[in-house]
């Protein structure tokens, strides 16, 4: 099998995994149809000297929060979303309902973009001589699901939020990417 040709740019499709810890990873990317990224900002301000010289005074990185929208016809149970903010009351099976709750589950969120057309996990490794870019959260938690018909259509957008590290300072949120070369697919994600 040959490299694949890079894209101009990363469209249409995407996969979104979903899992919870010490879970099941779940395919999301049926209901999913857009996701925004933001935060993980390093800022800081800069304090005067005596000199007129300046001293950087660094503020901890803020937190990763990812905005994804998509369309469900289910309140939850891997066709739906609001099992993922209340997954204390999660019902397995129809009727569903989930009432308010407490609960505090952590989430991994994993997005990728290959050009593997038979790719359905952002969690597994990608394939050999496909190329690949993913951004994984883990240890967060989903903090809004809104749900919304002002444009005629019952659409959800859901908020996911992930701190840059975690107690012992390892890494929650890790960017990759693959060119396709030889030896050198993503690795598999686990989550426990």
């Amino acid at each position: 099998m040959a490299q694949a040709n890079g894209p101009d740019a990363w469209t249409e499709t995407f996969l979104v995994t979903i899992m919870q810890k010490s879970g099941t990873a779940k395919d999301f990317r049926a209901l999913i149809t857009t996701y925004d990224i933001s935060g993980g900002d390093k800022d800081f301000t800069s304090i005067a000297n005596a000199k007129g010289g300046r001293i950087k005074n660094f503020a901890v990185q803020t937190d990763y929060e990812v905005t994804l929208e998509g369309y469900a016809t289910q309140a939850g149970n891997d066709e739906g979303f609001f099992d993922l903010q209340f997954p204390g009351t999660a019902d397995a099976t129809n009727p569903l309902s989930y009432s308010v709750d407490h609960d505090h589950t952590q989430y991994l969120l994993s997005l990728m973009h290959t050009t593997d057309t038979s790719a359905t996990s952002a969690v597994a490794a990608s394939t050999q001589d496909e190329r690949a870019l993913r951004d994984t959260f883990k240890n967060g938690h989903f903090t809004m699901v809104n749900q919304s018909f002002t444009d005629g259509i019952c659409k959800f957008t859901l908020k996911f939020k992930s701190a840059p590290f975690n107690k012992a300072a390892t890494a929650n949120v890790t960017f990759e990417s693959t060119d396709g070369s030889t030896t050198s697919p993503l690795p598999e994600i686990t989550y426990a």
